[in-house]
C-alpha cells in the first residue's frame, strides 16, 4: 500500500490504472470489519482518495488519530462537474476511460471556441436544459441521488473500528463541500444519516461534529428547517427516548454512556430553535414532542446517567423558550399540555404534576422573591434636635434579625437600639417614610423594597442598591404632608379583577382541563404517595374557579364534580385521622376552599335551587355526602383543628341547593342541641362542639333564594325563637348595675355567645329574623356597653350592627342609644360638678371652670415650670437650684486651626459641638457611679440623647461662687487636655474654637459628622456659652486684653497693600472679626465694620484664587469670582453683625469694662440669651441663607447706607489691592 500511494504521485500513462486498483481494493475492503484490513487497506485508500479530491494535503493518516475533522483536507476544490459510472470505469470500458472523456472535451471544446459569444450563450443553455430533460425522460439518477443510496459513505462516517477512518471521511466530506450548490447537495446527504445516530452512539461524535460545522452558518439552518428536519430530529429524540422507557422496565443494569444520541439530537435541535424565526415557525409542531420528552426522561430511574440529567434540563429549557409568547400561543401549550395527560396511565401520581405545575405558571406566573437586600434607617435631618441617637451598623442585611417581616418590626429595632423605650409599644408616635411616602407598620418589608422602592422614578433597578428609610416622631413639626401608603397591590389584593388575573384559564374548561383534573384526582387512592399531585391539582382548580365561566362549566351534572372533590376530602379526613402528620389536614383546608367556591355557584345557579326528580342533581345522593360531612364532626381530628371545621361548616349550608330534604336533614341533626338552658347547666364538650358549629354553619349561609329558604325553615323550627326567649330570659333590664350578681351570673353563661353568634349569621339579608330579633334590642343595647373576657359586648354590638340593615329595627337601636347617652351625660354633669366643688372650684355661666380656693392657687405656683436651663436629669435649673453648677455636654476634638496657615507645620487646636443637653455636676458624677462597668462618656451618651461627648463646658449662674465655677472650667480643661494632649487655658484657644464653631454655620456644615447628633438650633444655644468662657479668661487676665487689643488695633489700621499677605496668617481675618465680639462696644463695631467686611473678602478672593501663599495679587486675577465664593465669609461677618447687635446694643461700656459687662450679661440672664439665640438662628436660616447675590446681602444685613453702590463694591475692593505695574 505504501509503493502503490507512492507510485500514484508519479504522472505517467499507468496513473489511471493504479488508480483504479486503489478503488477496486477500497470496495472490496469497505465490508470488512477486521480492524487490521481497516487501518492497513482500507484507510490508507481512502487517505489516496481524499488526497486525489485535495492534492496540497499531506498529513499521514496516523495524524488523523489527534486531530479534529475540520482541521483535515480544506483545500478549495474547482473544476467543471464530471460525473463517471464507477462500475463501468472499473472495468476499463474504453468509452469510460480519462482520455475518452479527455477527447470528448478537447472536441467540445475546439467546437465552443469556433462560436461567437451569443452561440456560446445560447450553446450552454441548450445543453443545461438538454441534459435535465434527458435525465428526467430517461429516468436517469444524478451523482448526487446515487451517492444517497450508496451506503460506502454512511459506513466509513459511522464506523465502529476505525476513529481514523471516520475522521478522514469527514475531511473527504469538507473537501466537497465548496460553493453553495454542493455543500447544499452534502448537507441534503448528511441530513438523511441522522438516523444513523442512535445507532452508532459515541462514533457518531464526528459526524455530527461536522454536520454542526457546516450549518454553522444561519442560512444553512433556515435551509434545513424548510426541508423538514426539525420533525426528523423530533421524531428521533422520540425514538431514543422510547428505546430508554423500554430498558427502563425491562434491564436492571445501566452504561454510564446511556443518552448520548440523545444528548446530541437535542442538542442539535436546541441549535436551530435559537433562531427566533425558527423557533416561533415550528414551535407549535415542537413543543409535544419537547413536553412528552422531559417528562419521559422524568421518570427514569436506572437508566439515569449524567447526559441524560443534562438533557432533561435541555428540554425544559427549550420548553420555557417555547411557551413564552403571546396569549394565544400559551393557550395553544396548554391545550398540548392537557392532551398529553392521556398519555399517562390514570394512576401515574409523578409525570402529571409537572404539567400541572407548568399550567398554573402560565395561568399566574409566580412573583420573584427579592431575595436580601439592604436598607439604611436614617433619622429626619429636621428632627436632629428631638431624636436622640441615631443606627450605628447602616446599612443592615434585610436577614438581620429584627429586620422583618413587618415593617413594624423595623420600627421596633430603632427604638430599641436608640432607646426610645417611649415608642417601642406605641405605633401611633413614629413614621417610616420610603421614597417620600408615609408607610404603614403593616406592610411587609420585602413587599415595600420591591414594589415602592425599586419602582420609584429614575430607579436602576439594581437589586444591590440600598433602600433608604427614614424615622421620624409624628406631629412633631406639624401634619405630615405625604401621601399614606396603606396597602400594596399583590397576588392578595382584594382590589384586583380576578376575571382579568385568571382570565388564561378559561382555556382548560374549552379543552377538557377540568375533566382531567377531576379525573386524575377521583384516580388517587393513596394519600401518602399522591400528596404532591393532589396539591397541584387543587391549586389550579383554585386558579380556574376563580373564572365565573370555569364555575358554571364545573357545575355540570355531567362532570360530577362535587363528588369527585367529596370523594379526595373524605380520603383526606380519614388518611389525617389515622395517621395524624398534618398531610391530610392540609388537602382538606384547600379541597374546602376549592368547594366552597363551587358550591358558592350552584347554589345562586337556578339550574340547581330546586332537585327535581327529572333532573339529576349536580352531585348524586346529596343527602347521604351531607350525611358524611355531618358525620365527621364527631372526628377526633375535626374537634381538634378549628381551622377544618369552620371550612368544612361553611361548605355543609352550600350542599343543601335549596332541597327540603336536604335542609331538614341539616337542621334535625343540629335540633337537639339548640337547648341553650341545658348547655348552661351541664356544658357538656359535645353539646359546646354542636352550638359551636352550627353558629359557623349559621354566618355561612348564602344570601341568595336558597339560603332565605333555609332561614325560614330555622323560623319554622323555632331555633330562632328559642334564642330570642333565651335573650330575654336572662340579660337583666336597665335597673340593674353591671357590677350585680345579675349582669356577672348573665356574663358568665355558656351558651350566650353562641347565641349571640348564631342570631347574627341568620339575621344577615333577611328580613323576618331581623324583626324577630329587634324585639330584643334593648337587651342587646345594654350588652354591648359590657366589657368582659368573653367579648359579649362585641358580639352584640355585632349583632346590632346587622340588624341596623333593616331601617324600621335601625330606628329602634338609634332611639334606645340616644336615651342612654342622654342619661349618661346627666350623671356626668351631675358627677362633675360635685367633684369640681370638693376642690372648691365653680362652673361659670360661660362654662368655663373658675378656682375658688386659695390653697389651689398656692399649688399652682409650686407647679409652674423651671424657666431657662434645667437639667436633664433632675429637670431643675438656677431657679430651683441656684447652688448647683450646671454645664453643657461637649464633643471635643484636636483639629488644624486654619488649613491655608502660611507655615509648612499648621497650628494645632480643639472644636467643640454640642447636642446641648445641659446637667448639674452633682448629676452627672452620681449617673457615673451608677454605671460602674462602663466608661464615663459612654455612660454620659445616655444622658446626652445618644450623641457622643468627652467634656462638660460649666455655665456660671448668677449665685455660683467663682472658685466654684473654677473648679469646674478646671475640670473642663483638664478633660480637654486628654483630648488635644497640652494644656488649654488659654483665651486664644477659645478664640478660636469660637471661630471654628462660626465657621461652621458660615459653611453649612454639619455639626453631627463627628458626635452622631447635635445640629444648627444646639450648637447656636451652646455658641454664646463658648464665647463665655472666653470673656471669663480675657477678664482675669488684664495683660492679655492689652496684647489682644493691640493686636486688633494694628488689624485696623493695616495698608491695602498688605491685606493680600496677611490672609494666609492665622490670626488673619477670620479670627479679628471674631476677636471683635470681645473687645469692641457696637458703637466701635459699627465704626470699622466695613474694614473687617473688606478683609474678609479679600480673603475669599485670594484664597479661591491661590490656596498657598502669596503677597500680591496680580490684574489677571482681580475679576470678581462667582457669589458662592464669598458668601461663606459673608455668612460669618453677617452673623458677629448680629451678635453685636443683639448682646451689645443695651451696654454702653468699653475698653476693659466690656468683657466684663458681657460676662455678668450672660451669667444672668440665661432666658435672654436664649432668645437671642433663637433670634440669630432664624435670621441665619431665613434670612442669610437663601441669599443669592452681594447686593441682597448688603439689604438684609443693614449696610446700603455704608455701601451705597453694592453692584462695584467687590470690583473696586480688589482694585486697591492689586499689585500695580511698575
Amino acid at each position: 500500500m505504501l509503493l502503490l500511494t507512492t507510485c500514484l504521485e508519479m504522472e505517467d500513462s499507468c496513473w489511471e490504472q493504479r488508480l483504479r486498483a486503489v478503488v477496486s481494493l477500497f470496495q472490496q475492503t469497505q465490508h470488512q470489519c477486521d480492524p487490521i484490513v481497516m487501518e492497513y487497506v482500507t484507510l490508507p485508500c481512502l487517505k489516496i482518495l481524499k488526497n486525489i479530491i485535495s492534492p496540497s494535503s499531506k498529513t499521514s493518516a496516523k495524524s488523523h488519530e489527534n486531530q479534529a475533522w475540520h482541521e483535515i483536507g480544506m483545500v478549495p476544490f474547482g473544476g467543471t462537474s464530471v460525473e463517471v459510472d464507477a462500475a463501468q470505469w472499473l472495468t476499463a470500458n474504453p468509452k469510460m476511460t480519462f482520455n475518452a472523456w479527455k477527447e470528448k472535451a478537447t472536441q467540445k471544446l475546439s467546437h465552443i471556441k469556433s462560436l461567437n459569444k451569443q452561440e456560446t450563450h445560447d450553446y450552454r443553455l441548450m445543453e443545461k436544459y438538454g441534459l435535465r430533460w434527458k435525465q428526467k425522460v430517461q429516468n436517469v439518477s444524478s451523482a448526487k441521488s446515487q451517492l444517497r443510496h450508496s451506503t460506502w459513505l454512511r459506513r466509513m462516517l459511522f464506523n465502529s473500528s476505525s476513529r481514523s477512518i471516520r475522521l478522514s471521511a469527514c475531511a473527504m466530506v469538507t473537501c466537497l463541500c465548496v460553493g453553495d450548490v454542493k455543500k447544499k447537495e452534502m448537507l441534503d446527504l448528511l441530513a438523511s444519516y441522522l438516523d444513523e445516530v442512535g445507532k452508532a452512539g459515541e462514533n457518531a461524535t464526528e459526524y455530527l461534529g461536522l454536520f454542526q460545522n457546516l450549518i454553522n452558518d444561519a442560512q444553512w439552518k433556515f435551509y434545513l428547517a424548510s426541508r423538514g428536519i426539525l420533525p426528523t430530529i423530533g421524531q428521533l429524540i422520540t425514538r431514543e427516548i422510547n428505546m430508554l422507557l423500554s430498558l427502563e422496565e425491562t434491564s436492571l443494569s445501566s452504561d454510564l454512556s446511556q443518552g448520548y444520541a440523545l444528548q446530541m439530537l437535542t442538542l442539535l435541535l436546541n441549535s436551530f430553535c435559537k433562531h427566533d424565526k425558527i423557533r416561533m415557525q415550528y414551535k407549535n409542531k415542537l413543543v409535544g414532542v419537547v413536553l412528552n420528552g422531559y417528562l419521559a426522561l422524568r421518570r427514569l430511574v436506572v437508566q439515569r446517567t449524567k447526559r441524560i440529567d443534562d438533557t432533561q434540563e435541555m428540554l425544559l429549557e427549550l420548553l420555557e423558550n417555547m411557551t413564552s409568547g403571546t396569549e394565544d400561543e400559551r393557550k395553544e401549550f396548554m391545550e398540548v399540555c392537557v392532551k398529553t395527560l392521556d398519555n399517562y396511565s390514570k394512576h401515574d401520581m409523578v409525570t402529571p404534576i409537572f404539567i400541572f405545575e407548568r399550567l398554573c405558571s402560565v395561568i399566574k406566573p409566580e412573583t420573584e422573591d427579592v431575595g436580601q437586600f439592604y436598607l439604611s434607617l436614617d433619622k429626619d435631618p429636621q428632627q436632629e434636635e428631638f431624636l436622640q441617637g441615631r443606627m450605628q451598623g447602616n446599612p443592615y442585611n434585610s436577614v438581620e434579625p429584627g429586620l422583618g417581616p413587618l415593617m413594624r418590626d423595623i420600627k421596633n429595632k430603632i427604638c430599641t437600639d436608640c432607646e426610645l423605650v417611649a415608642l417601642l409599644e406605641d405605633d401611633s408616635g413614629m413614621e417610616l417614610l420610603v421614597c417620600n411616602k408615609i408607610i404603614s407598620l403593616d406592610l411587609p418589608v420585602k413587599d415595600v423594597y420591591k414594589k415602592i422602592w425599586c419602582t420609584r422614578p429614575n430607579a436602576n433597578n439594581q437589586r444591590s442598591e440600598v433602600m433608604h428609610v427614614v424615622y421620624r416622631m409624628r406631629g412633631l413639626l406639624g401634619d405630615a404632608t405625604e401621601d399614606m401608603v396603606e396597602s400594596l397591590d399583590s397576588g392578595g389584593n382584594k382590589g384586583e379583577d380576578e376575571e382579568q388575573v385568571y382570565q388564561m384559564a378559561s382555556v382548560l374548561a374549552k379543552c377538557g382541563g377540568i375533566e382531567a383534573m377531576l379525573s386524575r384526582l377521583y384516580y388517587v387512592r393513596n394519600i401518602h404517595q399522591g400528596y404532591q399531585l393532589v396539591s397541584v391539582i387543587l391549586k389550579l382548580l383554585g386558579y380556574c374557579f376563580k373564572l365565573k365561566v370555569n364555575r358554571q362549566y364545573a357545575i355540570q351534572s355531567q362532570l360530577n364534580t362535587l363528588n369527585c372533590l367529596l370523594t379526595i376530602l373524605n380520603r383526606a379526613l380519614f388518611y389525617e385521622q389515622e395517621y395524624s402528620n398534618g398531610i391530610g389536614a392540609k388537602l382538606a383546608e384547600k379541597v374546602l376552599l376549592v368547594m366552597e367556591s363551587v358550591l358558592q355557584e350552584a347554589s345562586s345557579s337556578q339550574q340547581v335551587i330546586i332537585r327535581q326528580d327529572s333532573q339529576q342533581a349536580v352531585v348524586p345522593d346529596e343527602q347521604s355526602e351531607l350525611g358524611m360531612l355531618l358525620g365527621h364532626m364527631q372526628s377526633p381530628f375535626v374537634q381538634s383543628t378549628p381551622s377544618i371545621r369552620e371550612a368544612l361548616m361553611h361548605v355543609i349550608p352550600f350542599l343543601t341547593f335549596g332541597d327540603s330534604t336536604n335542609m331538614q336533614h341539616l337542621v334535625s341533626h343540629f335540633a337537639p342541641y339548640m337547648d341553650f338552658s341545658a348547655f348552661d347547666n351541664q356544658h357538656s364538650p359535645e353539646h359546646a362542639l354542636y352550638l359551636d358549629c352550627f353558629s359557623v354553619v349559621a354566618n355561612g349561609i348564602s344570601n341568595d333564594a336558597s339560603g332565605e329558604k333555609l332561614k325560614n325553615l330555622l323560623i319554622e323550627k323555632n331555633m330562632v325563637h328559642s334564642a330570642i326567649a333565651y335573650i330575654k330570659e336572662h340579660v337583666p333590664d336597665k335597673s340593674k348595675e353591671y357590677e350585680s350578681s345579675e349582669w356577672k351570673d348573665c356574663i358568665s353563661r355558656h351558651s350566650l355567645p353562641y347565641v349571640l353568634k348564631i342570631l347574627s349569621g341568620l339575621s344577615q339579608h333577611h328580613t323576618q329574623t331581623q324583626i324577630l330579633v329587634g324585639e330584643v334590642i334593648p337587651h342587646l343595647h345594654l350588652m354591648e356597653q359590657v366589657s368582659s373576657s368573653e367579648h359579649v359586648g362585641t358580639m352584640a354590638e355585632n349583632l346590632l350592627r346587622v340588624l341596623n340593615e333593616n331601617e324600621t329595627v335601625s330606628a329602634k337601636i338609634e332611639e334606645v342609644r340616644a336615651a342612654t347617652r342622654s342619661e349618661k351625660k346627666r350623671k356626668a354633669m351631675a358627677m362633675r360638678d360635685k367633684q369640681l366643688k370638693a376642690f372648691g372650684m365653680t362652673v361659670n355661666e360661660k362654662g368655663q371652670v373658675i378656682a375658688s380656693s386659695k390653697h389651689l392657687k398656692e399649688m399652682e405656683k409650686d407647679l409652674a415650670d423651671e424657666p431657662g436651663l434645667k437639667c436633664c436629669i433632675c429637670l431643675e435649673g438656677y431657679n430651683n437650684q441656684p447652688k448647683k453648677v450646671l454645664g453643657v455636654y461637649t464633643y471635643n476634638r484636636k483639629v488644624t486651626l486654619d488649613e491655608f496657615e502660611n507655615k509648612a507645620r499648621k497650628t494645632q487646636g480643639f472644636c467643640s459641638v454640642s447636642h446641648f443637653n445641659v446637667i448639674h455636676f452633682e448629676c452627672h458624677a452620681s449617673a457615673v457611679k451608677l454605671a460602674k462597668g462602663r466608661d464615663v462618656w459612654e455612660s454620659a451618651m445616655l444622658q446626652n440623647a445618644n450623641t457622643k461627648c468627652n467634656a462638660i463646658l460649666p455655665i456660671w449662674g448668677a449665685e455660683i461662687p467663682e472658685a466654684q465655677f473654677e473648679t469646674c472650667l478646671s475640670h473642663h480643661t483638664t478633660q480637654l487636655q486628654v483630648v488635644t494632649g497640652w494644656y488649654v487655658h488659654s483665651f486664644n484657644l477659645f478664640l478660636q474654637d469660637l471661630k471654628l464653631l462660626l465657621l461652621r454655620f458660615a459653611h453649612e456644615q454639619s455639626f453631627s459628622v463627628d458626635s452622631g447628633g447635635g445640629g444648627p438650633q444646639s450648637n447656636m444655644y451652646f455658641l454664646p456659652y463658648v464665647f463665655h468662657i472666653g470673656l471669663y479668661l480675657l477678664n482675669v487676665n488684664s495683660r492679655s486684653y492689652q496684647n489682644e487689643e493691640k493686636t486688633l488695633q494694628n488689624f485696623l489700621v493695616a495698608t491695602p497693600d498688605k491685606w493680600v499677605s496677611l490672609s494666609y496668617e492665622l490670626d488673619g481675618p477670620t479670627c479679628m472679626v471674631v476677636m471683635s465680639l470681645f473687645l469692641q462696644n457696637f458703637e466701635q463695631w459699627k465704626e470699622s465694620r466695613l474694614v473687617f467686611l473688606k478683609r474678609v473678602l479679600v480673603l475669599a478672593h485670594v484664597r479661591n484664587v491661590s490656596p498657598a501663599h502669596i503677597k500680591q495679587l496680580s490684574q489677571d486675577n482681580c475679576t470678581p469670582a462667582q457669589f458662592s465664593t464669598y458668601k461663606p465669609m459673608l455668612v460669618l461677618f453677617a452673623l458677629v453683625n448680629e451678635l453685636q447687635k443683639w448682646f451689645k446694643k443695651s451696654l454702653s461700656q468699653k475698653g476693659p469694662e466690656l468683657p466684663k459687662a458681657l460676662m455678668d450679661f450672660i451669667r444672668k440672664n440665661n432666658a435672654a440669651v436664649s432668645e437671642i439665640s433663637e433670634k440669630v438662628l432664624e435670621f441665619y436660616q431665613k434670612q442669610l441663607l437663601p441669599v443669592e447675590s452681594f447686593e441682597e446681602f448688603c439689604d438684609v444685613s443693614e449696610l446700603l447706607q455704608d455701601i451705597p453702590a453694592p453692584q462695584t463694591f467687590i470690583t473696586d475692593l480688589l482694585a486697591t489691592v492689586v499689585t500695580k505695574p511698575s
